[in-house]
């Protein structure tokens, strides 16, 4: 129960990634709010996690939209107190070659795939602030582990907006780890590779891309959401204490370099 009593906030946890770590988290003891622009599927996982003997609300919010997330905060600190941990997991994808894609496929994988980071790092980033003050001796005021992606460190094709936006949250981690070291919040992000989700579906199964990205997994195989929420518990854990700002990479050896 390494998260006992802890309070975490796990964007586009309704399904996929986020819904493996909301559940990682409960199991640990956490209380979760399952946040996600889908208010069914939040609702969803709201009730697994509460029907396994755990806490959990479910809140629906667009993580682009700066007056959603800070509603998502007051309901958050309505129900728990607090918070404690925020996982910034919220993602979409409009994929389409540099030349083929439009000014409207760009700006909305932006504007949730880093804007929606920023916005939720900000407002939740001063209830941590506010505990640092509360507490100067603290060294634990709170995690927040962001998501990204290898595409974002090397790049990748029909994706460039994914791409840009994923580097992007590489540098808002390493900034607020930077800002907020000396209140004790830890600022962390684990960039994965190709992950079985919904969002993945045609690489998976598209024959045309499907070997190509098996072809350099070290690993060969896709990761699980499974695999991917230990790494986001350990960052949230005091086990992680003495780390912040850096990029554990979560993608089967994707990123060794031929």
């Amino acid at each position: 129960m390494r998260l006992r009593e802890k309070v975490a906030v796990v964007t586009g946890s309704g399904q996929g990634i986020g819904a493996a770590v909301a559940r990682s988290m409960a199991a640990e003891g956490a209380n979760v709010v399952v946040t996600d622009i889908n208010a069914s599927s939040a609702n969803d996982i709201a009730m697994e996690i509460k029907s396994a003997g755990g806490k959990a609300i479910a809140c629906e919010a667009d993580v682009a939209e700066h007056t959603q997330v800070e509603c998502l905060v007051e309901e958050s600190l309505g129900a728990f107190g607090t918070i404690d941990i925020l996982v910034n997991n919220a993602g979409i994808t409009r994929p389409a070659m540099i030349h083929k894609m439009t000014a409207e496929e760009w700006q909305q994988v932006l504007a949730v795939n880093l804007t929606g980071v920023f916005n939720c790092t900000q407002i939740v980033g001063r209830v941590f602030m506010q505990k640092a003050d509360d507490n100067p001796d603290s060294i634990a005021n709170g995690r927040i582990i962001n998501v990204t992606s290898i595409a974002g460190l090397r790049g990748t094709i029909g994706q460039i907006n994914y791409a840009a936006a994923k580097a992007g949250v590489v540098g808002i981690t390493m900034s607020a780890a930077r800002e907020w070291g000396r209140k004790g919040i830890n600022v962390n992000c684990v960039a994965l590779g190709l992950v079985e989700t919904d969002m993945t579906e045609t690489i998976r199964s598209d024959p045309r891309f499907r070997d190509q990205y098996l072809k350099g997994i070290v690993l060969r195989r896709y990761a699980m959401p499974e695999d991917v929420a230990p790494a986001v518990l350990f960052l949230a854990s005091r086990e992680a204490d003495y780390i912040t700002g850096q990029v554990l990479n979560v993608c089967g050896g994707a990123d060794i370099h031929n």
